[in-house]
């Protein structure tokens, strides 16, 4: 009975990697419905809606597959977890209104070029800094997070990790079971010097005559901690010769751009500008036991 007490510990101390699968996608219209099955074997599955909820589900056969319904337009995920051998399948939907006439936008025009007489320089923020990044097109949010040795990235379509660069300790975050859940120890890849869209103006543009893509300057509205912040960006358009066209709007202070946009596509633009991230509240170490899935 000690031998099988001493292994009920040992095992229950041990997560396994959770592994995920490539992602599925789905295009549906509004009021369809649709039968999706993410694993061919599992005994207890998990299912969690990530991003607008533009769709609902119901379980089928015990919850070993799930009826999707097709509620309004736009974009949003499912999230199923194996808990059988944690394995992750994830589902984007792309909800379409059959009867909305589909608007082609055309691609932007140059405006006049204006001289450029500011100085760039590339300084992003290094430490204790939150910011968000929003996917107009998607809706999806990308989350960065800096606090000392702590770093957190959130997707927001299901990957939500936290790791500690010093200790090389790691977790994932799983509101379906126990919240933050301890991963393999270095199985993750720190932010480095800088990360998209944040670096896009400084690693893309040849920066030899920025006179050439200077087109004035434009007031962007971002958030922080505290309250939201007015930043007057430098405006850049770019000509490249594929045909594309590219739209930066750059923090002047740092060089960080702050919105990205490729021709008449959604742009993505930098929501939560925090670069005073001094109080962490959140984290495996706010965790109070094992089924706390505070977030």
């Amino acid at each position: 009975m000690k031998k099988l007490a001493l292994f009920l510990i040992l095992w229950a101390g041990i997560t396994p990697l959770l592994l995920a699968q490539e992602p599925q996608e789905f295009r549906v219209a509004i009021g369809d419905t649709l039968v999706w099955k993410p694993f061919e074997n599992c005994n207890a599955i998990g299912y969690v809606i990530k991003g607008p909820k533009v769709i609902s589900f119901k379980h089928l056969h015990w919850g070993e597959k799930i009826q999707v319904i097709a509620l309004k337009a736009g974009k949003s995920s499912i999230v199923a977890t194996c808990n059988d051998n944690n394995t992750e399948a994830v589902a984007n939907f792309i909800v379409v209104d059959p009867n909305e006439v589909p608007v082609v936008l055309e691609k932007p025009v140059k405006p006049a070029t204006l001289p450029f007489t500011g100085s760039y320089h590339f300084n992003p923020p290094t430490n204790y800094f939150f910011i968000t990044i929003n996917d107009m097109g998607s809706g999806f949010n990308e989350t960065y997070m800096k606090h000392g040795d702590d770093e957190a990235y959130n997707d927001g379509q299901g990957v939500d990790r936290f790791w500690n660069v010093k200790t090389g300790k790691n977790w994932y975050y799983r509101p379906d079971a126990q919240g933050w859940t301890d991963d393999v120890d270095w199985e993750f890849e720190a932010f480095g010097e800088s990360f998209p869209i944040i670096n896009s103006f400084a690693n893309e543009v040849d920066k030899s005559d920025l006179s050439n893509y200077f087109v004035g300057t434009e007031t962007l509205t971002v958030g922080n901690s505290v309250k939201p912040t007015d930043i007057e960006c430098w405006h850049f358009f770019v000509d490249y010769p594929d045909g594309n066209v590219i739209q930066y709007w750059v923090d002047p202070a740092n060089g960080c751009t702050l919105k990205r946009q490729i021709n008449a596509d959604p742009a993505k633009v930098v929501t939560v500008y925090d670069l005073n991230y001094t109080r962490l509240y959140f984290g495996p170490s706010f965790k109070k036991g094992l089924h706390d899935t505070t977030r």
